[in-house]
């Protein structure tokens, strides 16, 4: 009873019937690329990647409709590309530590535009499914 009436309330203060509340989120997102872009950051910063992974990651955001994605994504490229040529060239007089918190800024971005798309990690569509049992 009071779980209804909780309901209810809020439904009334935010305006929506209960035909108009928000469906939950799909586990198949209408925009693929910056699923796949969001998708390959995430596992990209547990992973601790070399930059070179990044590259792909901002190429996937190309094809994205979310205008937040693509620009990340962009932000993300340059830097990969910056710290990907300074991890090659492997030099140890060159200071790495600006290229490499210049990454991170990016893919902090990457992370933070896929977040206001996508709301909080994890996300449906990235969940694996449960491996199934072998006899």
């Amino acid at each position: 009873m009071n779980r209804t009436l909780v309901v209810a309330s809020l439904l009334l203060l935010t305006g929506c019937s209960p035909a108009e509340a928000p469906a939950p989120s799909s586990t198949t997102p209408s925009d693929k690329a910056a699923a796949s872009a969001c998708t390959r950051v995430v596992r990209s910063i547990e992973a601790k990647d070399s930059p070179i992974g990044d590259a792909t990651t901002a190429m996937a955001s190309i094809d994205s409709t979310d205008p937040a994605v693509r620009e990340a994504g962009q932000r993300l490229g340059s830097a990969a590309k910056e710290a990907g040529d300074l991890w090659v060239k492997n030099d140890p007089t060159v200071d790495a530590g600006p290229a490499n918190q210049r990454l991170a800024d990016a893919r902090q971005g990457m992370l933070t535009a896929c977040t206001n798309l996508f709301g909080e990690y994890p996300w449906p569509f990235t969940r694996k499914p449960a491996p199934t049992p072998s006899s």
